[in-house]
């Protein structure tokens, strides 16, 4: 199995047709058709199916993909952190953020990263556990900031607390149930969960083990802030989201905090990095300056009360 195999594999899926990949990669068709014909003839394996709508992965192929966008990741990072130690000030560095972190980290780290690093492309994907950790662990990815629960400190992966993030119960203000007191009154109410329903914010999630109320009768599963911000407004929906990212966005969507009794659960907002897979130059520095920032806000008092910049 050769890289330029490897390669092709991840730009012909990518692209979706053999012609395609051939015009990403500068090389003609019929090349790049006897470079997958020989890789899965050396692995006995199917990695395409052709179809009259393109190319599909098989199964086995599926596998094979995601080993291919590793370690083509991998090369990407070699030759970035080679450059980069050579005194390049290019590259590329992909950070997975949650909306807390996009708010209030990012914009003032990535300020301040840009005075050394002006010409690293930035990719901000906005994604929540538990995704975002798949991802990193894939190596799509090369860092997450967001709220992701105790992992196992002998795992793939790095952990960096850098604050506590409360959480809240939203709703519209118009919302008849906007004064319930207690978590059982809300059972048969819509609910919307920001992301996976593993996730932080999610009323599934093992934080909320401890408390005893029923399961929502409903609930939708939305990825997106601002169409969540929508559905509230038109559904009356209920939604757990962090006191930080409520007081971003509560002043002017008619938005608030259903004062219940009990005690919701915190969720340590973390720096992710991988054990085994080093940071680029211009990635360490970044999450340095992601440290710096989450510290400053720390010594501020930034709390679920706070109204920072």
């Amino acid at each position: 199995m050769q890289l330029h195999q490897i390669e092709a594999v991840v730009a012909i899926t990518e692209a979706g047709s053999f012609r395609k990949a051939a015009e990403v990669l500068g090389r003609t068709q019929p090349t790049l058709t006897k470079s997958i014909k020989a890789l899965e003839e050396s692995v006995n394996l199917v990695i395409f199916d052709r179809t009259p709508r393109g190319v599909q992965l098989t199964e086995g192929g599926e596998r094979l993909y995601k080993r291919a966008c590793t370690i083509m990741a991998d090369v990407r990072a070699m030759e970035d952190e080679v450059k980069q130690m050579a005194g390049f000030d290019g590259g590329r560095v992909r950070v997975g953020v949650s909306p807390v972190a996009g708010t209030v980290i990012m914009p003032r780290a990535l300020s301040q990263f840009r005075k050394r690093w002006p010409r690293v492309e930035i990719d901000l994907i906005n994604i929540l556990y538990p995704d975002s950790v798949s991802q990193l662990r894939e190596a799509a990815i090369d860092m997450v900031i967001g709220p992701v629960p105790v992992l196992d400190a002998h795992g793939s992966v790095i952990v960096e607390r850098l604050f506590d993030i409360d959480m809240v119960i939203a709703t519209h203000v118009n919302n008849p149930k906007h004064r319930a007191m207690r978590l059982a009154d809300l059972s048969e109410e819509q609910w919307i969960i920001h992301g996976s329903k593993e996730g932080p914010s999610s009323l599934f999630a093992g934080a909320f083990s401890g408390l005893e109320w029923p399961m929502p009768a409903a609930f939708t599963n939305c990825y997106s802030l601002t169409t969540i911000i929508a559905l509230i407004e038109e559904t009356s929906a209920f939604c757990l989201l962090s006191k930080q990212l409520f007081n971003t966005i509560a002043p002017s969507h008619g938005l608030v905090i259903v004062p219940i009794q009990e005690t919701l659960p915190k969720f340590p907002l973390s720096l992710v990095t991988q054990k085994t897979r080093p940071l680029t130059p211009a990635a360490a520095e970044l999450a340095q300056h992601i440290r710096r920032r989450a510290t400053m806000l720390v010594k501020s008092g930034y709390s679920g009360d706070s109204h920072m910049e």
